[in-house]
């Protein structure tokens, strides 16, 4: 996860963290604040309910989504296969 690009897309949204969750929670209770900060310092992993939720709250595209959420983890691995 590139978590200095999520934080700049929720800048650009002018959000503040509580404010993302809020949104992302909207509908029903997905993720708080604890669970955000442990994703945000890599000592968890997003998933995938949560992945979308974020996405949708932030009007992220697809690519965009990709970019935040798994292109670090497809080329780790990629590199890993390619030993």
């Amino acid at each position: 996860m590139d978590g200095r690009l999520l934080k700049s897309k929720v800048v650009l949204k002018g959000l503040k963290v509580d404010e993302l969750l809020e949104r992302v929670n909207k509908d029903e209770y997905i993720m708080d604040r604890n669970r955000y900060y442990r994703c945000m310092r890599g000592d968890d992993e997003f998933d995938r309910k949560e992945i979308q939720a974020m996405s949708e709250a932030l009007n992220l595209t697809d690519a965009e989504m990709l970019d935040i959420f798994l292109k670090k983890k497809c080329l780790k691995r990629h590199k890993e296969e390619a030993k």
